[in-house]
């Protein structure tokens, strides 16, 4: 089962300067998302998962077809750019 929710987030970009919040559309199965779409490029979630080292919060990696990365919280409240 899937859920599709429009969220505002946090946005960090990849020098770890906030863009603040900002809106995003994402799908999401039983674990967290797996289709973001931010700033007008799709991201999938790329089948690796991890722990964001300053606020301990676990993390998805989602990535575009043109390889194109962030990571975002399984709740979807903040994305990191890289």
């Amino acid at each position: 089962m899937s859920t599709h929710q429009a969220l505002r987030v946090q946005v960090t970009d990849t020098n770890h300067r906030p863009r603040g919040v900002m809106t995003i559309q994402a799908d999401f199965d039983h674990i967290g998302p797996y289709r973001v779409v931010h700033d007008g490029r799709t991201y999938w979630f790329t089948g690796k998962s991890g722990t964001h080292c300053a606020s301990g919060v676990a993390t998805r990696e989602m990535a575009t077809a043109n390889e194109e990365r962030l990571w975002i919280t399984l709740g979807g409240t903040a994305v990191w750019e890289d």
